[in-house]
Parts: C-alpha cells; structure tokens; sequence
C-alpha cells in the first residue's frame, strides 16, 4: 500500500551514517598523521636553512654567530623575515656550542623525527 509521501526511511538514513562514520575513523588519523610528517619535514627544513646561513655567517664574519642566535637574528640580510621556529613544538632553534649546528631538536628523549 503506498501513501504517496517521498522519502528515507530510518534504515536508509542509519546507512548512510554509518557509511560516513567510516570514512571518517579512516580519514581523520590519516590526515593527523599527514600532518605531523608535514610539520616534522618543515622543522627539518628549517634546521638546514639556519645551518647554511650560520656557515655563511661564519665565512662572512669570521666568527660563529651566538649561541642562541640572537646576533645573527638582528641582521636581515640572513633572515629577512626573522629566525624560523620550530613548528612541531614552537620552540626557538640553538647552536650547538661545540659544533655550530643546530641541535636539540633530533636528540633526546623529547624527538619528533618521524
């Protein structure tokens, strides 16, 4: 007997719910993930272009910048739009006091190398 009247049903509907309820569990933890790697390569990134400026600072200057980096901040002509920070925890990068290069950030227990 039909009424005449469209529509879904509550089975349809509870189908379609959970249809998307998948897709979602599978979604969601890939593009977490996504983007972690992503932050973890931009840190990466990050600690290369400040290694390669140090050198050039120390080829320029003659002298390896401070330890924390500020005197090389202050000069634009390296960082035009300032020293990166880190985007995985926000934190600033550091030299290294014995080998000029960035550490900190690879190891430790507190890593985030993927």
């Amino acid at each position: 007997m039909k009424t005449g009247k469209a529509g879904f049903t509550l089975l349809e509907v509870m189908l379609v719910v959970v249809l998307i309820s998948i897709l979602a569990a599978i979604v969601i933890p890939r593009f977490t993930i996504s983007s972690q790697r992503a932050k973890v390569q931009s840190c990466e990134m990050n600690r290369a272009i400040i290694n390669k400026q140090v050198e050039t600072w120390y080829f320029t200057e003659g002298t390896w910048p401070i330890v924390d980096l500020r005197n090389i901040k202050t000069n634009v002509n390296y960082f035009p739009d300032g020293v990166p920070t880190c985007p995985v925890d926000l934190t600033s990068y550091v030299l290294s006091d014995t080998r000029f290069r960035i550490s900190g950030h690879r190891e430790g227990a507190t890593t985030h190398v993927w």
